[in-house]
């Protein structure tokens, strides 16, 4: 089954760096790929409008 929620993207002072929440409900589902400081492989898609995360293998 897929887990939906919405998260924000956020910034913190002066940096031009983006965060991305994630809704601790998809955070904790047992489908959530990705381990806390894994690195992950950013994707924009722009004829699609989104961004894709992928696990480094």
């Amino acid at each position: 089954m897929t887990v939906v929620g919405n998260g924000r993207v956020v910034s913190q002072g002066n940096a031009k760096t983006k965060y991305l929440t994630i809704p601790s409900a998809l955070a904790t589902d047992s489908n959530f790929p990705f381990e806390e400081g894994e690195q992950v492989k950013i994707i924009i898609d722009p004829q699609n409008k989104r961004l894709i995360a992928e696990k480094i293998r």
